[in-house]
């Protein structure tokens, strides 16, 4: 038994002991409306009569896109190839209802894969006049992932496209991509796309501004 102990230790000592990392503790409610405030008053000096309600208004939002990110981030599981088709796609994202081979549902988005020309994940949802119910950035720090904006651009106050760089605890990074619309009126449409690249392809700011060389790419993006 020594022997094999013995053995075992210069297993974990020639191979640096590769075990997997313990996760990031998730933030709680009243860790996460804490940063919430800290952060929105250092954007927004003056603001301290409304963050609070703001705060507790984004909490909803975060809690109603964790089956959203369980799809995603089931793409990018430590260990996973990198070059995952639309049937590994659909094989790990076991939590979505396929309907077919390229579209399902999950809690109330819609779903879809592609390979247009790299093998994407999206997830949808629109809404007549409703707030857009999600908040899939301030999800994944909860969950203690490192999410750096890439690049992003507005169509206006109420629209914008956004790229993000995620590192989640347990998961390689990835590119995640967040447009969103906020309805104007009680009779226009709200939209969230936030979809990934499943290949793991991260563009630089200049490949998307080589992309889509009409957009005014900037660096700095609120969510």
């Amino acid at each position: 038994m020594r022997a094999a102990l013995f053995v075992a230790s210069l297993a974990c000592a020639a191979f640096a002991c590769l075990s997997a990392a313990p996760a990031a503790a998730q933030e709680t409610r009243a860790q996460f409306l804490d940063r919430c405030r800290a952060e929105t008053l250092a954007a927004s000096p003056g603001s301290e009569a409304w963050v609070d309600e703001a705060c507790a208004g984004r909490w909803p939002g975060v809690t109603r896109s964790n089956p959203m990110l369980d799809a995603l981030l089931s793409l990018f599981v430590a260990g996973t190839p990198s070059a995952l088709d639309p049937a590994d796609v659909r094989a790990r994202a076991a939590m979505v209802r396929w309907r077919s081979a390229s579209e399902g549902e999950l809690a109330g988005l819609n779903v879809e894969t592609t390979r247009t020309p790299t093998t994407r994940l999206a997830l949808n949802w629109s809404a007549m006049g409703e707030p857009v119910p999600y908040e899939p950035i301030e999800a994944l720090r909860v969950r203690g992932a490192s999410v750096d904006p890439i690049g992003c651009y507005a169509y206006g106050a109420g629209e914008s496209n956004s790229v993000w760089r995620v590192a989640a605890p347990g998961h390689v990074p990835f590119a995640l991509s967040v447009y969103r619309r906020e309805a104007p009126t009680a009779s226009a449409l709200s939209h969230i796309t936030v979809s990934a690249d499943a290949e793991r392809n991260i563009p630089t700011l200049d490949d998307l501004r080589a992309a889509e060389p009409d957009q005014d790419w900037m660096e700095t993006c609120l969510r």
